[in-house]
């Protein structure tokens, strides 16, 4: 299979999986997602391999890239950026950058009218949320919650919720009620970037890693 002209290219590898995405025009072409605990940058780097062993494409045959900017595993989202850095050596291209909140929106197939709360695991015993409103906004900061009372009673009110944090969640019978609010949004995957729900500027510079203080 040979592919050729003004692709789209989208990567991941800023929770517990690894995935590539080749797409022109919302059409994916190309799609391949591992589980991944460890060792982003040897998973991330024999996905690359093969998808260029099997479409034959070359980095002048990108127009845009798609990638998670974070809060994420630092080291592993880093190694994502490197990868892209050295493919995308010697050609300019056009780079969309999300956060990891405005990433798992797109993963949304159904239109939505409430706002929505995303938890993200922290790997201790908190978790990091953040609201987004329905058309895709983040709505104030991202704030930690143990998980209590006080997280019990934010997650009751009219919300809908997506996130790797509600696997946590859902083993701990206080929290069993989130399943009926839940979109079934856990993992990340790199063919979210086909859906574009909301107009996002793109720039010529890889973004700056959002590094926060706790290590989402």
């Amino acid at each position: 299979m040979k592919i050729q002209g003004n692709l789209e290219i989208g990567i991941d590898s800023s929770l517990s999986y690894c995935s590539i995405t080749l797409f022109k025009n919302k059409k994916i072409l190309w799609d391949q997602t591992k589980k991944c605990e460890y060792g982003h940058e040897k998973v991330l780097s024999k996905l690359l391999e093969k998808l260029i062993c099997e479409t034959k494409i070359h980095p002048k045959n990108i127009k845009n890239l798609h990638l998670n900017k974070g809060p994420s595993r630092f080291t592993a989202i880093r190694n994502c950026h490197a990868l892209m850095k050295g493919f995308f050596f010697n050609h300019k291209i056009r780079i969309f950058s999300y956060s990891i909140f405005e990433h798992y929106f797109l993963g949304i197939k159904e239109e939505i009218n409430k706002n929505l709360l995303c938890l993200i695991d922290t790997n201790r015993r908190d978790l990091a949320i953040q609201k987004i409103n329905d058309k895709g906004k983040l709505v104030g900061k991202t704030v930690t919650y143990n998980i209590d009372d006080d997280l019990l009673n934010l997650l009751s009110k009219e919300y809908l919720l997506i996130g790797n944090g509600l696997d946590k969640l859902k083993k701990l019978s206080d929290f069993k009620f989130i399943k009926k609010k839940e979109l079934g949004l856990s993992k990340l995957q790199s063919n979210f970037f086909v859906n574009d729900f909301y107009n996002k500027k793109g720039s010529y510079k890889f973004p700056k890693i959002i590094y926060p203080y706790s290590p989402v």
